[in-house]
């Protein structure tokens, strides 16, 4: 199997009280479970999805044909078939390789699995060098963000950041916090204030936070006038219409 996943990772199982060396990511064969692991990506960040190759021997003396298909693994609603393979066949020369690509690409927040065959024409299915099949498994994503504080929110549910009343010409400084519970990162990208009574501190109003981690905006609030100011900020996390 080394030979076959020579540019990705193989692991005895997917079971992390058996796979004691290697933390479970992604573009990796686990042998017990017979399954190829494409990981968790982003649904539509890439139109093109992800792409994994295959070496192909064949350790014989005489050429080979090989014919290669991928196949839903099951016909559950609840498990996605994103999965391609190209080209469909090769031949191989007599103990020379080639290449056979799969490849991924998940448009749906779910799980996708799917079955790859690669058989030998004219050769003996049941042999271990006649036909090859494992499973293939991934999962689809979307980049979240949820908002920890403010905890305090408007009648319509909106998080409300409350100052503490400021005198003009002192500022008061409150944080916003956002967390990623999510499988890959999230970046916020707020929107410009224009409100001069408030200020967003920092150089970028784009952030990228780390999955199951936090991070604090801070806002200033500097009152210029004796009165009560609001204004409505608002950011979006990228590549997730949904949010």
């Amino acid at each position: 199997m080394d030979q076959i996943f020579e540019e990705q990772t193989v692991i005895p199982s997917l079971d992390p009280s058996i796979n004691t060396q290697t933390i479970i990511s992604s573009s990796l064969f686990s042998i017990m479970e017979n399954v190829f692991w494409f990981g968790t990506l982003v649904a539509s960040k890439n139109p093109e999805g992800a792409k994994e190759r295959f070496k192909i021997i064949n350790p014989n003396k005489i050429p080979c044909t090989v014919k290669f298909s991928v196949k839903p693994r099951s016909q559950s609603k609840s498990e996605g078939f994103a999965f391609d393979v190209y080209p469909d066949g090769l031949t191989i020369d007599p103990h020379k390789h080639k290449y056979v690509t799969i490849g991924f690409n998940p448009t749906e927040m779910k799980n996708y699995g799917g079955i790859f065959e690669a058989i030998v024409e004219s050769g003996d299915p049941d042999s271990k060098t006649g036909k090859l099949v494992f499973e293939l498994r991934g999962e689809g994503t979307l980049p979240t963000l949820q908002v920890e504080k403010p905890t305090e929110h408007e009648n319509d549910g909106t998080p409300a950041l409350k100052f503490r009343k400021t005198r003009i010409g002192k500022d008061t400084i409150i944080p916003i916090i956002l967390k990623n519970e999510g499988q890959v990162p999230a970046t916020a990208r707020f929107d410009a204030i224009t409100n001069d009574s408030f200020s967003f501190e920092g150089s970028s109003l784009n952030h990228t936070i780390t999955q199951k981690s936090y991070h604090a905006f801070d806002i200033r609030f500097t009152p210029t006038k004796a009165q009560v100011e609001k204004f409505l900020l608002t950011f979006q996390t990228m590549h997730n219409v949904f949010e």
